[in-house]
């Protein structure tokens, strides 16, 4: 199974000529293993971490003190991922939890002094992968991706999360769950 583009360039009403390895899902999906695994991976595994530990450090560094909402909504994780990749970042010393003074039940994380350390070692081999990609397409191909990927994240954040939530009738206490 291979993508052919002229698919996407003779589109036709509703899509009816795409074929699943044509849909965008399935391509970034595609292309994200790919990177991943013969890239991220690389640079990750010399310093004994995951991917979605290393989500999180980024953010962490990025964001400063945030509750574990903030930063599964700014990294796009899930519960069950950020869960995991928390408990690990803790176990290893590399992310410190606080009460939330402003609320019982939350907790606000933020990156130790260790999590820091490693996010400076990691973060030039991450820098280095990535450009070495980036250097491999021209500057138009660049910005086009660039436009490209922009305005496909604003119409997804637009789209409904869930049709069938969305068309499924409300029960009378107002809840949408069976």
């Amino acid at each position: 199974m291979s993508f052919t583009s002229d698919r996407w360039i003779n589109l036709k009403p509703q899509g009816a000529n795409l074929e699943v390895e044509d849909f965008l899902s399935m391509r970034f999906a595609n292309i994200s293993a790919l990177l991943h695994r013969n890239v991220t991976k690389q640079y990750l595994a010399q310093h004994d971490i995951g991917l979605p530990e290393w989500r999180v450090i980024t953010m962490l560094v990025r964001y400063g003190s945030v509750t574990t909402r903030e930063l599964r909504q700014a990294s796009g994780m899930d519960k069950g991922q950020m869960s995991r990749a928390l408990r690990e970042l803790e176990k290893r010393k590399l992310l410190e939890r606080d009460a939330d003074a402003t609320h019982e039940l939350r907790q606000v994380l933020r990156i130790s002094a260790a999590g820091n350390a490693l996010y400076r070692r990691i973060m030039p081999d991450a820098r280095k992968s990535q450009a070495a990609l980036l250097g491999h397409l021209t500057l138009a191909e660049r910005k086009a991706l660039d436009s490209a990927l922009r305005k496909l994240k604003a119409l997804a954040e637009e789209a409904p999360a869930n049709e069938a939530e969305r068309k499924r009738p409300a029960r009378k206490n107002g809840s949408r769950k069976p």
